[in-house]
């Protein structure tokens, strides 16, 4: 079949979005602008000459370098004392920064500033509307969509490879780089940071702002990292009108270094995902709701990446599932009024958030060392018990609680972080009503895809080929 055959064939096929910037390599730094630009303080300015990058290490954000275009008398004037500085590109504010490092040169060298911006970077009239946003996300994990195809040369690549994000007011499309599986293989080799999906939001409402789009993209950042169980943010992004490009946002959003975690999200089905985006956005318009949203997955994920270690991260944990009963339980639901809800008992807190998910008490029957920490116990009858025994045994600091947290089996410990964090994802699935599968924590299955499963409230009816017993 010739090149003209498979384009025909594939001609119905949209091409892939490719990433706002060029990043071929793990941590390889993006150059934003070279050339003469300014900073200055409130008294003082200077030309330097020199480039603006975006770098990963040792802290991700937008830096400046170069030489200056003054004396050194001069530039001893406006370096010397911890001041901010505006950096000045084309008669346009691109940030706030501070200097890093001053060399005042000597009789064979030049003098040589460095710095880096502290707030919101971004290179061009971002006051300017437009009509399409085109962005790039580092470091999310695997999603397999619809069709799409990307032509280089002669040779055509189709992949399963689109995500479609879309509400009553905007469409937001999200493709993997047609090369990441190659990407992606040399972030788990070398670790950091690359940009593995490009992405465009635009709206159905008329044109943007950048002001306008901020908390927008705070959503979607936020809704990625709850598929991604790791932070990730989009980034780079491009203000388009007319194909043409008009502004870049360099700001350094939250984006994690690589690491490996698990996650709830099925890796082969984007399957209700768009679905569960809607409900997302659509409580994140609440500003209390959206501060639960943030905080609770603020606790997941610093406990799903062992951020306080493995005690840290349990009590991590027990704390985002305190914020859930108390937004949903008692706010939401008002299952429980007046003062007997604070006076409730963790345990029972954790059995009343069971009770709305259809997940019983029990420990899954793969985590035998929790299992056996009940076992051994006089008063401990059941897996939220267990679970908030333990931390309190992390927290409390007498001498008969250490030597209770001693004796606790680490293998107890870990599967007593994975519960309270399965807890966590099985709350925020049911509070934004997701009904299809995912992937449990607690399975004890070896592949992801085994592990996958209908959500314990499901109203779907399985086929009987697809029927698994859920151990709890």
């Amino acid at each position: 079949m010739n090149l003209k055959d498979i384009q025909e064939q594939c001609k119905d096929y949209p091409e892939i979005i490719d990433s706002s910037i060029e990043m071929n390599e793990v941590n390889s730094s993006i150059k934003i602008f070279e050339g003469e630009y300014i900073i200055k303080d409130n008294s003082k300015e200077i030309k330097v000459l020199g480039n603006i990058y975006y770098d990963w290490f040792p802290n991700s954000g937008a830096h400046f370098a170069g030489k200056p275009l003054v004396d050194t008398f001069d530039l001893f004037g406006i370096t010397d004392g911890l001041n901010s500085y505006k950096i000045i590109i084309d008669g346009l504010e691109f940030g706030q920064g501070f200097i890093t490092t001053a060399n005042f040169g000597g009789i064979n060298d030049d003098s040589f500033i460095k710095g880096v911006l502290s707030k919101q970077a971004i290179l061009g009239d971002y006051s300017i509307a437009v009509d399409t946003l085109k962005f790039s996300i580092p470091n999310l994990r695997e999603f397999n969509g619809t069709v799409v195809k990307k032509i280089i040369d002669e040779n055509i690549f189709i992949s399963t490879s689109r995500m479609r994000l879309e509400n009553d007011n905007y469409v937001i499309t999200i493709d993997k780089c047609y090369d990441y599986k190659e990407r992606n293989n040399f972030l788990k080799e070398k670790g950091g940071f690359v940009i593995l999906y490009g992405g465009e939001l635009t709206s159905k409402k008329g044109s943007m702002t950048f002001e306008g789009m901020k908390d927008v993209f705070h959503c979607l950042n936020v809704f990625l990292t709850f598929l991604n169980g790791r932070r990730t943010s989009a980034l780079f992004i491009q203000g388009v009108f007319n194909n043409q490009v008009i502004w870049c946002d360099y700001t350094n959003y939250f984006v994690d270094n690589y690491k490996a975690v698990q996650t709830w999200s099925p890796k082969h089905s984007i399957n209700n995902l768009n679905e569960l985006w809607q409900r997302f956005s659509l409580l994140w318009c609440d500003k209390d709701d959206k501060n639960f949203l943030t905080t609770v997955l603020h606790w997941y994920i610093e406990a799903n990446c062992h951020a306080g270690f493995l005690e840290g991260s349990i009590i991590m944990a027990q704390t985002a599932l305190e914020l859930l009963y108390n937004w949903w339980i008692i706010e939401n639901k008002k299952l429980i009024i007046g003062k007997d809800s604070e006076n409730i008992s963790a345990a029972n807190k954790i059995r009343l958030l069971l009770s709305q998910l259809n997940i019983t008490h029990s420990v899954p029957s793969s985590f035998s060392h929790l299992q056996n920490f009940i076992d051994q116990s006089e008063y401990i009858v059941d897996a939220p018990e267990a679970v908030v025994q333990i931390r309190n045994a992390i927290v409390h600091s007498q001498e008969e609680k250490r030597k209770k947290l001693s004796s606790i089996h680490s293998k107890a410990k870990f599967q007593a972080l994975q519960l309270c964090i399965w807890y966590i994802e099985m709350a925020l699935l049911c509070i934004l009503d997701y009904d299809d599968r995912y992937c449990n924590r607690c399975s004890g299955e070896i592949w992801a895809t085994d592990a996958e499963e209908n959500v314990p409230w499901t109203k779907k009816v399985a086929k009987k080929s697809e029927v698994r017993k859920t151990e709890l």
